[in-house]
């Protein structure tokens, strides 16, 4: 009985420290994607006006 419950402690802290560095991960990556997909956009509009 206390195994099972300190397991689904330790799950529930791992399942929390998880969910904030997906949630960090997404807030610094996510301006850094977003620019790099407009750029990408601008780049094949750009080339595709030249041919």
């Amino acid at each position: 009985m206390v195994k099972s419950i300190i397991t689904i402690i330790v799950a529930i802290i791992l399942l929390v420290i998880a969910v904030k560095l997906v949630s960090w991960a997404v807030y610094k990556l996510l301006p850094i994607g977003i620019v790099i997909i407009a750029a990408y956009i601008v780049y094949k509009v750009v080339t595709s006006r030249k041919n």
